[in-house]
C-alpha cells in the first residue's frame, strides 16, 4: 500500500471518502478514480483477481501505465477502492433489500431475521465478484465509506440484540468471517473441475475409509453421505450432478443458525460470556515439540521409551498404507468383476 498522507490517512481511505483530486497534469476528464476502479473490477470479474495488473487497467481505459499512476500510486490501494467499489453494491441495490443505507431499508424487528438477510446479502456480493475474496483484508477497509456504510446497517440489524456493543461487533466480525470464508470454499470448489463428488467411485472411497482407520467418519462413508451424493449411495453408474445452490445454501444456512442460536443464549445469559479455555493438560504439537528440546524432559527414560514406541508404531503404520495402496491399486488394474 502507497505510504499515508499528512495526517496519517491510508491514500485508498482518502480517494474513497473523495478528498484527492484527479491530478491537474496529464489527461483530463476522461479519466477518473471511478473510470479506474469500475474497468479493474470488470477486468477482475472476467478474468479473476491475478489478471489485475496496472498496466492491464491502463489499456482497457486507452491509457498508458504512467498515466493510470497519477491516479492511483499502488495496485495495493487500488483492491481497496475496488473491495470498497462492490461493497456499495450491497448498499444499493434494492434487489437485496438494504436501500439507500438509511433506516428504511431493513424493516423487520426481529434481530435474527435481519441478520439472517444481512449475511444472505454478503454472500450475494462475494458470489457476484468472486475474487473479492482474495483481496488482503486491511485497516483501510475499516475506514473506507462504503464499508463503514455496512458496519452501520449490520449494527442497525442488531438493534434490539441485547449484548454489549462490544459483542455486537465481535458478532458482526464472525458472520462477516463466515461469509467470507463459505463464499471462497463454494467458489474453490465449483471451480475444481477434477473434484466432481457424483464422478468419484463410491467403493474406492469406501475401500480408503476403513473403521479400523476412520471409526467415527467410516459409517458416514458406507451410508453414501460423504462426498458421494444420494444416486450414487444409492448405486447409480451415472447420476446426473447437482449444478443448483441449494446444497450449498442449506451448508451456509445451517452454519449460520448455529451462529445466530449462539448469540441468542449470549443473550438470554445477559450478556456475560464465560470463556472456556483448554484444560492446562491438553497440549498441542507444537507445545510438545517446544517440551522435547528442554534438557530433562529429552534424556528422561520414559519419555525416550515412549518416543522409541511411537517410531515403532508409525513405521508400522507405513508399511500397512503402502499394502493398502497396492492392494487397492491391483484391484484398480483387475477392473470390476463380471
Amino acid at each position: 500500500m502507497s505510504d499515508p498522507l499528512d495526517g496519517g490517512l491510508p491514500r485508498a481511505v482518502a480517494i474513497s471518502w473523495g478528498m484527492v483530486a484527479d491530478p491537474q497534469r496529464g489527461p483530463k476528464r476522461e479519466l477518473s478514480h471511478e473510470r479506474i476502479v469500475e474497468a479493474a473490477i470488470g477486468i477482475a470479474d472476467a478474468e479473476g483477481l491475478g489478471a489485475v495488473t496496472m498496466s492491464k487497467v491502463a489499456a482497457a481505459l486507452g491509457f498508458t501505465t504512467m498515466a493510470l499512476y497519477r491516479y492511483v500510486t499502488a495496485k495495493d490501494d487500488l483492491l481497496q477502492l475496488m473491495a470498497d467499489a462492490v461493497a456499495g453494491e450491497v448498499l444499493l441495490d434494492s434487489d437485496r433489500g438494504l436501500g439507500d443505507g438509511k433506516h428504511e431499508g431493513i424493516v423487520d424487528p426481529d434481530w435474527r431475521t435481519q441478520l439472517r438477510q444481512f449475511a444472505a446479502q454478503m454472500l450475494g456480493i462475494y458470489r457476484d465478484h468472486p475474487w473479492l475474496g482474495d483481496v488482503p483484508v486491511s485497516e483501510a477497509q475499516l475506514l473506507t465509506p462504503n464499508n463503514l456504510a455496512i458496519v452501520d446497517r449490520a449494527m442497525r440489524c442488531m438493534r434490539g440484540l441485547e449484548i454489549p456493543d462490544a459483542d455486537k461487533v465481535r458478532a458482526l466480525l464472525l458472520i462477516t468471517n463466515y461469509v467470507r470464508a463459505s463464499s471462497m470454499m463454494e467458489r474453490d470448489i465449483a471451480s475444481d473441475g477434477r473434484l466432481n463428488r457424483s464422478r468419484i467411485p463410491a467403493e474406492l472411497v469406501r475401500e480408503l475409509v476403513t473403521e479400523e482407520r476412520f471409526p467415527d467418519l467410516a459409517p458416514l462413508v458406507q451410508s453414501g453421505g460423504y462426498l458421494q451424493d444420494a444416486a450414487a449411495a444409492d448405486g447409480d453408474p451415472d447420476p446426473e450432478p447437482d449444478v443448483g445452490a441449494s446444497e450449498g445454501d442449506d451448508d451456509f444456512g445451517f452454519g449460520l443458525e448455529i451462529i445466530l442460536g449462539g448469540l441468542q443464549t449470549h443473550a438470554e445469559l445477559g450478556g456475560r460470556l464465560e470463556i472456556v479455555r483448554p484444560e492446562p493438560g491438553w497440549r498441542d504439537h507444537g507445545q510438545l515439540a517446544e517440551a522435547l528440546t528442554l534438557d530433562h524432559v529429552r534424556k528422561d527414560p520414559k519419555v525416550r521409551d515412549a518416543i522409541g514406541r511411537v517410531r515403532d508404531a508409525e513405521g508400522k503404520l507405513r508399511d500397512a498404507r503402502a499394502r493398502q495402496r497396492d492392494t487397492i491399486r491391483n484391484a484398480l488394474e483387475r477392473g470390476p468383476r463380471s
